[in-house]
């Protein structure tokens, strides 16, 4: 199984970052687990050919068994995350995710601060086919949510997380593309 991760910030040291380091510790060994560093290097969509980074990121999505996307909380999403879900949704009919499933985590103090972050990733991400697994999972950004091991220190989060990657990392979603009622 393959998961592709993408960290909705141009940070390197964001906690949507650390994020997705935490998830490949929580990740079975069988899982081949790759982080997607081109973001920032992603235009605007426009009419013209396929940029080089877009091509770059359609090619390890469409090689992958599901995605995770961690995002940090906004009323708007960060918009190098908005342009690359703008590609993934409209370059080449947008099939890339067709029913893959997707899972989505934001970073956030409180839980509410996540809702308009997780609505929008779920319209685009829906709009693209995927199927999204829930990302109600809103990791606080204070005090020290990492242990000394880069892993989520509060064990209900971990737990949830985990559990997210179980329903990404599902053979029977990968192979049939649906959730017991998840979908967008």
């Amino acid at each position: 199984m393959r998961i592709v991760g993408i960290a909705g910030s141009l940070r390197p040291g964001a906690y949507v970052w650390r994020l997705l380091e935490a998830a490949a510790r929580e990740l079975p060994a069988t899982v081949d687990f790759e982080i997607w560093r081109g973001l920032e290097q992603v235009p605007p969509l426009a009419e013209s050919g396929l940029p080089r980074p877009v091509a770059d990121l359609w090619r390890r999505l469409s090689a992958a068994d599901g995605v995770l996307i961690t995002a940090p909380a906004h009323s708007a999403l960060p918009a190098q995350l908005g342009h690359t879900l703008d590609w993934i949704v409209c370059a080449r009919g947008g099939a890339v995710l067709m029913g893959k499933p997707v899972g989505v985590v934001t970073a956030c103090p409180r839980a509410h601060e996540g809702m308009w972050t997780q609505i929008q990733l779920r319209r685009a991400l829906g709009a693209a086919g995927a199927v999204v697994r829930g990302a109600e999972l809103a990791v606080s950004t204070t005090p020290a949510p990492f242990d000394a091991d880069g892993r989520l220190a509060d064990q209900d989060h971990r737990a949830r997380l985990r559990d997210l990657l179980d329903e990404i990392c599902s053979p029977s979603l990968a192979e049939t593309g649906s959730l017991r009622g998840s979908t967008v």
